[in-house]
Order: structure tokens, then C-alpha cells, then sequence
């Protein structure tokens, strides 16, 4: 669980909360359609992650991109070892979206699979 330092502990809380609400109706006409929580990125490239489910494991949902952008699950702490030349992920804490996190995924689709933020 080193994850818990890469996000803000609000923001994780949320994380968890939305996933929680999600799970009950998950797969259903009931899905919830979630705006992103967090935006991690690694600065000056194109890897980037809006996620709004967080799970017991680590597991975060939402728009990951690192050589195109897809809707799906990854492993925070796999996360905190990805370095390119010194730079690490951080989170984006002035980050305040605008759509839903498939509305995102739409928009990347429509510039070639990058999110451009």
C-alpha cells in the first residue's frame, strides 16, 4: 500500500467511496458514470491516469494512457516504480474535470487514442 502517498488521502477516500456505490450496480443500466477523482501523470510526457474507482487492493479504475488511452484497471503501486529519465508520477492536484470518465475516453478516441489535456 505505498500507493498511499502518491494521492491525496481525500481523494482516496473518494476513490473508495465510488467504488463502493459502483459495485452494487456494476455491469447494469444502473452503472454509475463517474467524473474522475484524480489525475496522476508523469510531467512533459503523454502517461496519464484519471481514475474514479479505487478497490481493497490498489486497484484503481478509469482512462489510463501511456502510448494510447483506454478505459481500464491498473495497480497503483505498479505505478510508484514507473520512472522515464527521473520522472515519477505524481498527482495533479490542480486537476478539476469537466466530463465523465467515458467522456474523456470519446474525446481521446476522437485525437487517435491521446487524451490532450
Amino acid at each position: 500500500m505505498d500507493y498511499l502517498k502518491l494521492i491525496r488521502e481525500k481523494d482516496l477516500q473518494q476513490l473508495v467511496i465510488n467504488r463502493q456505490a459502483q459495485r452494487p450496480v456494476q455491469g447494469t443500466a444502473k452503472e454509475i458514470k463517474f467524473k474522475p477523482v484524480v489525475k496522476l501523470h508523469i510531467p512533459y510526457t503523454y502517461c496519464l491516469w484519471l481514475l474514479s474507482e479505487l478497490d481493497e487492493d490498489g486497484i484503481a479504475f478509469g482512462l489510463c494512457q501511456i502510448h494510447c488511452a483506454e478505459l481500464g484497471s491498473v495497480w497503483l503501486d505498479e505505478l510508484l516504480d514507473l520512472d522515464i529519465d527521473g520522472l515519477k508520477v505524481v498527482q495533479d492536484i490542480a486537476f478539476q474535470p469537466t466530463m465523465t470518465i467515458g467522456d474523456y475516453a470519446k474525446k481521446a478516441n476522437r485525437n487517435g487514442g491521446l487524451l490532450l489535456l
